[in-house]
């Protein structure tokens, strides 16, 4: 791994950081669902007309497009609207553990006890976060944080076997998936759409489009780039930079509280992955310069 490469996978997690928490504003216009399928669709409308054609393999790309997009984000959505930004930026780690069970499962990594340990370490910071008493409100919340961290995870393991695409296009043939397919979940899960979106103020609006277009497409568009040239258990370990900064904007810009059930479970789940993702010596040389 590249130092530019290093330096690209920080400035992804500081906007995905602050992203998530600004999302939450923004998200009190819209309902959830909905909010991602025009999320999406904003997306395919402006990137479209300048991405060439997708190489990916339409049925990977249409599946790809349910766990990493509509339906990852989807619940991603839900739990952001239910949790404080904090709270779902700390569950949202949980990503790695599952990541690191699911290539387990499919024979991509061989199983090792230091990172059957480190899962154990993240999973028990999880249940410290979910365990505290009137600190976290949302089990529904919880429930969908969490399935969101196992669908992106999965979506990762199957984007780095499958895509053949580079970032921008990759991310703009994704989003011409998502939005149809986050759009039909909206009518069936949700009830006037017409009237939210006649409700919107032209601060919504620009809200909306501003997340689609740096929230979304530049951190992702950036991320998959990386990640189509990168081993995985190299690069998913940036993501831990990603709680740090959200939570410090949704204390900061948003004025939530910081129990300290969060900051424990917190701790208990970066120390988990720190043993998952630290190199060892031998892997240590593989990071260069550009």
């Amino acid at each position: 791994m590249t130092l530019r490469d290093v330096g690209w996978a920080i400035l992804v997690q500081v906007i995905w950081g602050c992203g998530l928490t600004l999302m939450k504003p923004t998200m009190a216009a819209f309902p959830p669902v909905l909010f991602i399928a025009l999320v999406y669709g904003i997306i395919a409308l402006l990137l479209t007309p300048a991405a060439p054609r997708s190489r990916t393999p339409f049925l990977w790309m249409m599946l790809i497009a349910a766990l990493g997009g509509s339906v990852q984000s989807c619940l991603l959505a839900v739990g952001v609207k239910l949790l404080p930004a904090s709270t779902a930026n700390l569950l949202l780690q949980s990503t790695v553990p599952f990541a690191v069970l699911m290539s387990w499962a499919m024979r991509i990594d061989k199983p090792s006890l230091r990172n059957g340990l480190g899962c154990l370490i993240a999973l028990a910071g999880v249940a410290t976060v979910i365990g505290a008493p009137g600190d976290v409100m949302s089990w529904g919340g919880i429930a969908a944080v969490t399935a969101c961290s196992f669908s992106w995870a999965a979506a990762q393991v199957l984007i780095r076997l499958h895509c053949k695409d580079s970032g921008m296009v990759f991310y703009t043939a994704m989003a011409r998936h998502a939005a149809p397919q986050a759009l039909v979940a909206s009518l069936l899960f949700e009830r006037d759409q017409i009237g939210w979106l006649a409700r919107a103020t032209p601060g919504d609006w620009a809200g909306l489009v501003a997340i689609a277009l740096i929230g979304f497409a530049a951190g992702y568009m950036l991320w998959y780039r990386l990640l189509v040239r990168n081993r995985i258990d190299q690069l998913l370990p940036f993501t831990l930079l990603m709680p740090a900064m959200g939570v410090t904007t949704g204390v900061v810009l948003l004025g939530e509280g910081l129990p300290a059930s969060l900051l424990a479970g917190g701790a208990i789940i970066l120390l988990g992955l720190a043993v998952i993702v630290w190199p060892s010596r031998r892997s240590r040389a593989g990071i260069r310069p550009a």
